[in-house]
């Protein structure tokens, strides 16, 4: 039962998440990166070396490593010291041996490169970090807090733009008996396979989540009622056809569909709820849909 929520969020900053780094972005970043590294040896060519400015490479290495991987990292490494032993040629610095750059692009080549290993192993802690704090361990949906985040933010988009939009709550029916009777083991392969049958029906811009239990969650952005009810319906068939492995169990759903956001996110959560509630009162295993603000209608799945 959704109840009482606590809306404690998730700060993290975007610019920290690879997924913001990606298209038109990443090319910027890496135009940047490689406009310092001649910036670097065009003031390091003009001075005949006397400022050494090449231990600023090290920052375009660690942006890059961060938001590229650590392949891309290693090559912006490569392309660093490169451009450093080039400028200590250019520069007609005189040296005591010939040999003396290349030692230099070689120092700098093992400095770079170590900087960008630490960096990306930071990078995946950090993702390591992140997925703990916003997926469901057992079925790699979104968890309960960062599906409340989720659906907060899209309230707060869908007032601005007055965009339509449905919360499904699907709670499996009779589920503790399969936990009973054939124990958590069946249990834990239930729910992957519900969090399978839902990933398999949702949109890539849909927020799907496990709230806790075997309860579930699913946010359609962007979506009118007849559309929302239609979901519902294939989202219905998909948990059943999937969890024919798993008798008794079957899935009781509540749509709710909102043609404005006229309260929180967790009270569009807590009507959802309600609506799959009176399925179960009603026998279980079937889709009741209500449109908000209510004009005196509700569909039931036959």
């Amino acid at each position: 039962m959704i109840g009482s929520i606590n809306m404690k969020k998730v700060r993290i900053p975007n610019f920290l998440l690879g997924t913001l780094w990606t298209g038109w972005r990443l090319w910027i970043v890496w135009s940047i990166c490689v406009c310092i590294f001649f910036l670097i040896i065009t003031f390091r060519i003009a001075t005949h070396a006397e400022f050494d400015f090449v231990s600023l490479a090290v920052l375009p290495v660690l942006v890059i490593t961060w938001i590229g991987g650590k392949k891309n990292g290693l090559f912006m490494a490569i392309l660093a010291s490169t451009i450093s032993l080039v400028g200590d040629i250019a520069s007609e610095r005189q040296y005591s041996f010939l040999w003396i750059p290349w030692i230099n692009a070689l120092t700098h080549l093992m400095t770079y490169s170590l900087v960008a290993l630490l960096a990306n192993q930071v990078r995946l802690q950090f993702e390591r970090e992140h997925e703990r704090a916003t997926r469901d361990p057992l079925t790699g949906l979104y968890n309960r807090r960062a599906f409340l985040e989720a659906g907060a933010s899209e309230v707060e988009r869908t007032k601005r733009y007055t965009h339509p939009l449905a919360v499904i709550i699907l709670d499996l029916d009779d589920f503790k008996q399969l936990n009973d009777t054939k124990g958590h083991d069946a249990g834990d392969a239930a729910l992957r396979a519900t969090a399978i049958a839902l990933r398999s029906i949702s949109r890539s811009s849909d927020r799907v989540a496990r709230l806790g239990g075997d309860e579930f969650a699913v946010l359609l952005l962007e979506i009118g009622y007849e559309a929302a009810v239609e979901v519902g319906r294939k989202i219905s068939t998909a948990v059943d056809t999937a969890l024919q492995s798993f008798p008794p169990v079957k899935g009781s759903i509540g749509i709710a569909w909102f043609s404005e956001a006229d309260r929180s996110f967790p009270a569009m959560l807590k009507a959802a709820d309600d609506l799959m509630y009176e399925v179960k009162k009603n026998g279980k295993g079937n889709v009741r849909s209500r449109h908000f603000p209510e004009i005196n209608r509700s569909d039931f799945k036959k």
